[in-house]
């Protein structure tokens, strides 16, 4: 990052370019061996190509060096070989235009005996050229803008197609050596370079696209003009055809005339000869011969217009028709008759036959007639009297031909024209497309053939051309759109995308390396309160932005991205923010869109103003240093384990227990640590622990641990595994609480509860005596009712009455709540407490003539509960049962194993509890049972079995059986209750 902006880095150009050009230099060895050395067919291999021309040959040499140049970074010397290459074309189009030839030229065509009749430098080659020199100095021009390079890829395109097309119309001889397209003919080694040098220039263009799915922007006219072209070359080389079927068939039709008129004209002359003939083998000549036979004669033979018959000096003997001669034809036949015949005797033999005699055809001017027919009527040439007189033949050219070119030939029209007159036929509209010589003997005349009027030509060349066009204009299009069509997509999805994001972020950024232009969400810039003009300098006005500490970063981070050292772009930074205040960023980003060769060239990123959250977490590093703070200020010990159990973090409280630091706990295993490191048994206890809080229960267990200079230390700790977000356990917390002073409080509670202790046991005394007590009472007052009032040991009746008065008073005043000891472990017999407490109660409760069943098929062999716990359970509930069953009613008793318990129940055939007693029975003091029933007590035998079955961890429920009577259930873990003491 500097003050100018944003500089890309930089890439090498490719080679396979520069081997382009360097091949286009070579194909000018050939032709340049060959003017050297004087081979011509180096100049020139291939008929079909003109040969190469010197002016060619430095316009490619200019235009690669260019290439070669640019490549190099020398942009400076690729612009002028650029201007060097176009000026060369356009002094190549000047001399083309006014058909001249260029010195170097004439020099190089001496060299090898070139005397071609083609322009030295062809009218395309300059032209292709000059595209070239044109696009390379745009290429080596900075900066390189998106217009700049569009102009440059179309000119590259259009020359690339322009060549190939060329090319390919010269190998297949589409292009002749006459007409208007003979200037479109380049030699093969102009075209070969031009279209490597052309390919070259799209190469290096294309390192300069967006590597897209959408075409280039110069594809559409690569695309048109190459189709034009071809279809131009296609369609000229249709016209072609066609006019020469038409130059064939007219040529035909010319042949035919002049064949035809051949023999009128023949038939003429041999009239003319035949009365030759018959005067100068001595027939008679009078005047009946001249008026009848000679006059038919003429009549009847086209194109014979007269006869005369005259002298040397010109005087008319006879003539038919006896018409006067014009003066001029009469004075020209004397001249011509005045030379001496002998000199062209030869080109005079007649055509006819070897017996008529020698003739002479005459053209005549100024004359209705324009050929004359002269037969000298003396058998000798040689004698002195050969010529004196002559049979002249006059010959109407007109009439002649007029029957043979009137009518239309083949769809062609016809006509005969002497010099600029029109002798007989007809001129079409169009032009003639043929014309060939009609000779007379000594006249000279010319045919004309033209297309008949009304006659049809076909349309496929101009219905060629016009698909052709519509296919050239169509491809350009649709590639056009098919670009525009992509690039609205990439727009609108921009645009989708960015709405998107700005609704879960607060913005997104663009960042264009060549230009170093920057665009940022609206949104954020409203939020930051920054003026969005700020950004029309790029991304060095949004640099200056960034807080001095952090802008090195940024472009350190930015730099390490786009060069390819780190696979995207994050970086969080200040900004300042339009009032002044600094903002917290986040810019994340990746480079999308690159050019052929791998340089970036647009970075698309997400922005996130992150200030809250920043502020947040210095809140979280103070609230974490306090919490730290705390945790290690904290009295109780507090331990952080991984899955394997290794301490991560200790406290302070931790670090004392151990009389070591915290950080001397950490990485050693929970159950190793110091505190029964010497404790075998403990330490496997607590491994097992640590195992069930990894498997996600929470557990707590008690532990005495040795204090260096103090008596035993009394922990309660607790294990807490932590889930994370899948709800598997990943650590566990362990909490560890001094219960030494609460234990040392309990030992001097312990005393106090001394007393308490003996009022449960003496409840339970009260209890058991109760019973006993009432049959007691009531037994001494049927005694009291046997003894008489003068009985000398009366006086101890009322004393006994009123002891037993308060013994019983005592026993009530002694009732309390009874709870049993927790710590009380054992096994007893379910069978064995059963059995005995049903054997009892029946022998005492036999005058209620109640029945008792039992059932122990299934009952468990033992249970892990103290013996007198279940058998005060049993005769409590059983001895219930018969004070509620009625006479002659049954109680039965079951015992089972259900999941892991031991289900005792106790059925009845009494009235049942009524709902609204239901959870009172189980209260001390409360009974249901009446007064009078020697067996009924003080109302906590019910609260008695709930608070032992309780104790071990057991349950007691009422039931009301659906046939009557009272059903309890009591459940009892067949497994002893964890109390959590380990030792």
């Amino acid at each position: 990052m500097n003050a100018e902006g944003w500089e890309p880095p930089l890439t090498s150009d490719p080679r396979f370019t520069r081997w382009l050009a360097v091949a286009a230099i070579a194909l000018t060895v050939p032709s340049l061996l060959g003017w050297t050395f004087g081979v011509p067919w180096l100049v020139q291999p291939f008929e079909t190509f003109p040969p190469a021309r010197l002016g060619g040959t430095v316009m490619i040499v200019a235009g690669a060096s260019g290439m070669i140049a640019k490549l190099s970074g020398r942009r400076s010397l690729a612009r002028r070989l650029a201007l060097a290459c176009g000026a060369a074309a356009v002094i190549a189009l000047v001399a083309a235009w006014q058909h001249a030839t260029l010195p170097i030229d004439a020099l190089a065509r001496a060299r090898v005996g070139d005397a071609s009749p083609v322009r030295d430098v062809p009218v395309s080659a300059a032209l292709l050229f000059l595209l070239y020199g044109v696009a390379l100095y745009l290429l080596a021009s900075e900066p390189q803008s998106e217009r700049r390079r569009t102009v440059t890829g179309a000119l590259s395109a259009l020359l690339v197609a322009s060549t190939g097309v060329l090319l390919l119309a010269q190998l297949a001889g589409m292009l002749g050596t006459d007409g208007a397209w003979a200037a479109a003919r380049a030699p093969l080694h102009s075209l070969l370079a031009s279209l490597l040098l052309g390919t070259a220039l799209l190469q290096r263009n294309m390192a300069h696209e967006p590597g897209t799915k959408a075409p280039p922007r110069w594809a559409p006219v690569l695309a048109g003009a190459s189709t034009l072209l071809l279809v131009l070359v296609l369609w000229q080389a249709l016209v072609a055809r066609e006019q020469s079927q038409t130059r064939d068939r007219a040529a035909i039709a010319a042949e035919a005339l002049d064949r035809a008129v051949q023999r009128q004209f023949l038939g003429v002359d041999r009239a003319v000869g035949r009365t030759a003939a018959f005067l100068s083998g001595g027939g008679r000549i009078d005047d009946a011969a001249w008026t009848t036979s000679f006059p038919l004669l003429v009549k009847e033979t086209d194109g014979l217009v007269g006869m005369v018959w005259m002298d040397s000096a010109g005087t008319i003997l006879r003539a038919v028709p006896a018409t006067p001669l014009w003066p001029g034809v009469q004075r020209q036949l004397i001249d011509f008759m005045s030379k001496p015949y002998h000199r062209d005797l030869t080109s005079m033999r007649s055509a006819t036959t070897t017996a008529l005699p020698r003739r002479h055809v005459v053209a005549l001017h100024d004359a209705p007639w324009g050929i004359a027919l002269l037969y000298p009527l003396d058998a000798q040439p040689s004698s002195p009297s050969y010529g004196r007189t002559v049979v002249v033949g006059f010959v109407n050219e007109a009439e002649l031909i007029s029957d043979f070119a009137g009518d239309a030939r083949g769809g062609f029209a016809l006509a005969v024209s002497r010099g600029d007159s029109i002798l007989a036929g007809r001129v079409a509209a169009a032009s003639p497309v043929y014309s060939a010589p009609l000779q007379l003997g000594a006249r000279q005349l010319t045919v004309s053939v033209s297309q008949a009027v009304g006659t049809s030509r076909s349309t496929l060349p101009e219905l060629v051309l016009l698909l052709g066009f519509s296919v050239a204009v169509l491809l350009s299009l649709t590639m056009w759109q098919q670009r525009a069509m992509w690039a609205q997509a990439s727009s609108e999805g921009m645009e989708r995308m960015q709405l998107a994001i700005e609704r879960a972020t607060d913005g997104v950024w663009e960042l264009e390396i060549p230009r170093g232009a920057m665009h940022r969400s609206p949104a954020l810039m409203r939020y930051l309160g920054i003026d969005p003009t700020v950004l029309d300098g790029g991304f060095t006005a949004w640099s200056a932005l960034i807080h001095p500490d952090d802008s090195e970063a940024y472009a350190r981070a930015l730099d390490a991205h786009v060069s390819g050292r780190a696979d995207a772009f994050e970086c969080e930074y200040r900004l300042r923010a339009g009032d002044g205040s600094w903002h917290a960023l986040v810019d994340r980003g990746r480079v999308v869109e690159r050019l052929a060769d791998g340089s970036p060239v647009r970075v698309l990123g997400i922005s996130a103003d992150v200030t809250e959250r920043a502020l947040a977490d210095a809140s979280r590093e103070e609230s974490e240093r306090r919490f730290r703070a705390m945790f290690d200020t904290a009295n109780q010990v507090q331990l952080l384990l991984d899955y394997d159990g290794s301490i991560l973090e200790a406290n302070r409280a931790a670090g004392e227990l151990a009389a070591t630091t915290a950080d001397a706990l950490q990485g050693v295993r929970f159950w190793q640590a110091p505190w029964w490191a010497d404790d075998a048994l403990t330490s496997e206890r607590v491994q097992d622990r640590f195992v069930k809080a990894r498997a996600g229960d929470t557990n707590r267990f008690e532990v005495e641990v040795d204090r260096p200079g103090e008596r035993l230390a009394s922990i309660d700790f607790s294990l807490k595994p932590i889930f994370d977000q899948d709800d598997r356990v990943v650590q566990v917390l362990v909490e560890g609480r001094d219960l030494t002073m609460r234990k040392r409080a309990e030992e001097s509670l312990r005393e106090i509860g001394a007393l308490t202790t003996m009022g449960q046991l003496a409840a339970r005394v009260a209890h058991e005596i109760n019973n006993p007590l009432a049959g007691i009472q009531n037994a001494f007052l049927l005694i009291r009712g046997a003894i008489p009032g003068d009985h000398p040991h009366y006086r101890f009746v009322g004393a006994i009455e009123r002891e037993i008065a308060r013994i019983a008073a005592v026993t009530r005043q002694l009732y309390e709540t009874y709870r049993p000891d927790q710590s009380m472990i054992a096994q007893s017999s379910v069978i064995l407490a059963v059995t005995d407490a049903v054997s009892f109660l029946e022998q005492v409760n036999r005058v209620r003539q109640v029945k008792i069943v039992t059932d122990l098929s299934r009952a468990p062999s033992l249970v892990p509960v103290p013996d007198a716990l279940l058998r005060q359970t049993m005769y409590n509930l059983v001895q219930n049962a018969f004070d509620a069953s009625p006479p002659n009613g049954t109680i039965t008793v079951t015992a089972i194993v259900e999941q892991d318990e031991c289900v005792l129940r106790v059925t009845d055939e009494g009235p049942g509890v009524p709902d609204a007693l239901r959870q009172r029975i189980f209260d001390p003091f409360f009974s249901t049972k009446d007064r009078t029933v020697k067996t009924s007590g003080m109302g906590i035998g019910l609260s008695l079995v709930r608070q032992s079955v309780h104790a071990v961890g057991g349950s007691i429920v009422v039931h009301d059986r659906p046939q009557g009577g009272t059903e309890f259930e009591v459940r009892l873990p067949m497994t002893p209750l964890d109390t959590g003491v380990l030792r």
